[in-house]
């Protein structure tokens, strides 16, 4: 199960059909995942129009947990040297910090994996605000579909994020 599901997650997936089709609605993002070894994962999330300035980059670490997939999220410590997926063989567990509240636990559900984020614990501070994030995710062979909220830590209503409904990022490779 859990080699199934790092098949799907390494690669990189758009979602330009979305975009171009209601493109009041969603961005132009491109999402990329690189198997790094020792269990690490190396991710992007960029505009289309700003490849090179990715907005997110991060670390993931996929564990087997019984009949369960968590994955741990780690922030990267100096990230701009592994901007565009360079110099990643210099990426350590020494130069991660793990992102409190904010694993993602998926389960299989025939040939797609569907999860999201526990609770009201994965902090984000958004423009100055503090904020909480609550995904939910499938991730198949061939799509990679995402809802991400930000959620006002006082009052619990949307700050950021999806309003229209998900993300629709298909393979490209």
């Amino acid at each position: 199960m859990i080699d199934t599901f790092k098949e799907y997650l390494v690669g990189s997936f758009e979602n330009k059909r979305q975009a171009f089709s209601h493109p009041s609605r969603y961005a132009y993002i491109r999402i990329t995942h690189i198997d790094i070894g020792d269990g690490l994962y190396y991710g992007e999330q960029a505009y289309n129009y700003q490849l090179g300035l990715p907005y997110r980059q991060f670390v993931l670490e996929p564990t087997l947990n019984s009949d369960e997939i968590v994955v741990i999220n780690y922030e990267i410590k100096d990230k701009q040297n592994y901007r565009n997926g360079k110099n990643l063989e210099m990426l350590t567990r020494k130069d991660l910090t793990r992102k409190e509240g904010c694993d993602t636990v998926f389960k299989q559900v025939n040939d797609s994996f569907v999860g999201g984020t526990q609770g009201c614990e994965c902090f984000v501070n958004w423009r100055g605000r503090e904020t909480y994030l609550q995904t939910q995710v499938e991730l198949t062979k061939d799509f990679y579909f995402v809802i991400d909220k930000g959620m006002c830590a006082k009052h619990h209503h949307q700050i950021w994020g999806s309003k229209y409904g998900r993300f629709e990022f298909k393979r490209m490779t």
